[in-house]
C-alpha cells in the first residue's frame, strides 16, 4: 500500500483574525506616501507661487509708467486721467479695473469705460463719451444728450449751437422728469425726420421747440414763425407744412404767416403778421 501523503498545513500562512494583509498593509503604506509627497509638492508650489507674487508686487518692472486713453473728444486725456483717480507709482498687478472704470462712468460726459492692462507697465483707458444733442432751458441750461437725457449744465462760454428745448420749468425736472424726456426724444425724432424729409422746414432754421406736456411740440423758427405740431402724427403734419408753404409763397403771402398751426386732422390754421393786417 503506498504512503499516504501528509495534508500540507497552511494555517500559518494565513492572517489571523484582526491581523492586516502584509501585502495590503504595503500598498496603503505606499499610497499614503505617494499622497503626502504630492501634497508637499503642492503646498511647496503654492508658497512658492505666493512668494513669487510678493516679489512681483514690489519689483518697479511692473510700476504703471503709462496710460492711454482713447475715444475721447470733448475730453483731454488728463481729464480722462483725473476722472479715473489713479494713483501714482502703483503696481499693474494690484489695479482694480472695475473700480476705475466705475470712477470713470460717474464723469457727466463719460457714458461708458473699459479699463484693460498691458503689461508690464501700460494701462489703456477706452470711454464713450455722450454726444450732445440740444440743449434744455429748465432755470439753468443743461445738455441733452442722444438718449434724450440731460447730463450735466451748459456752463457760460459754452457753444449754443445746438436746438434749445423750452417751456419747462426747474421743478419740473423733478416731478416730470420722465415725461420731460420722453417730449424731448420725440423732439429729437422729430429733428431727425426734418433733416431727412429735406422738407420746406429748414433744420438749421429751428431755433427753439417749446415742450408742453398738454399741448405736445411747437417749434420756434430763427424767422420769427411759430410752428404748432401737437404730439403725434409729425410725418403727416411735416407734409402738410411743405404743401401749405408752397401754396402761401405761390400766393406772396409767405413772408407774412407768423403762427401755423397744423394740430388739426384736415385743415390749417394760419395767423398774419399785425402789419400785414393792418395794411
Amino acid at each position: 500500500m503506498s504512503e499516504m501523503r501528509r495534508p500540507l498545513i497552511i494555517e500559518n500562512r494565513l492572517p489571523k483574525p484582526g491581523q492586516d494583509d502584509p501585502s495590503a498593509k504595503k500598498n496603503r503604506n505606499r499610497k499614503l506616501l505617494k499622497y503626502a509627497l504630492f501634497t508637499f509638492l503642492g503646498i511647496d508650489a503654492l508658497l512658492a507661487a505666493v512668494l513669487i507674487y510678493i516679489l512681483f508686487l514690489h519689483v518697479p518692472y511692473f510700476n504703471l509708467k503709462q496710460v492711454d486713453v482713447t475715444g475721447n473728444r470733448k475730453l483731454s486725456r488728463a481729464e480722462v486721467v483725473e476722472a479715473s483717480e489713479l494713483e501714482g507709482n502703483i503696481n499693474l498687478l494690484t489695479v482694480d479695473l472695475s473700480a476705475i472704470a466705475a470712477r470713470l462712468k460717474r464723469h457727466p460726459w463719460i457714458r461708458s469705460a473699459s479699463v484693460y492692462r498691458r503689461f508690464p507697465g501700460q494701462l489703456i483707458i477706452e470711454i464713450e463719451e455722450r454726444t450732445p444733442r440740444a440743449i434744455l432751458v429748465a432755470g439753468n441750461l443743461y445738455y441733452v444728450d442722444e438718449q434724450a437725457e440731460p447730463f450735466t449744465r451748459h456752463l457760460p462760454g459754452d457753444p449754443l449751437g445746438l436746438p434749445l428745448f423750452t417751456g419747462v420749468r426747474p421743478e419740473d425736472l423733478k416731478t416730470k422728469g420722465a415725461e420731460i424726456q420722453e417730449m424731448i426724444r420725440i423732439g429729437l425724432l422729430l429733428l431727425d425726420s426734418v433733416e431727412r424729409s429735406g422738407a420746406e422746414l429748414d433744420p438749421n432754421g429751428i431755433s427753439e421747440i417749446r415742450i408742453d406736456p398738454d399741448e405736445g411740440l411747437t417749434l420756434q423758427t430763427g424767422s420769427g414763425k411759430t410752428i404748432v405740431l401737437g404730439k403725434n402724427d409729425f410725418e403727416g403734419k411735416l407734409q402738410k407744412f411743405g404743401r401749405l408753404k408752397r401754396f402761401l409763397t405761390q400766393k406772396g403771402e409767405w413772408n407774412n404767416a407768423r403762427i401755423i398751426n397744423l394740430d388739426f386732422e384736415d385743415r390749417a390754421l394760419v395767423r398774419w403778421d399785425k402789419a400785414h393786417l393792418q395794411g
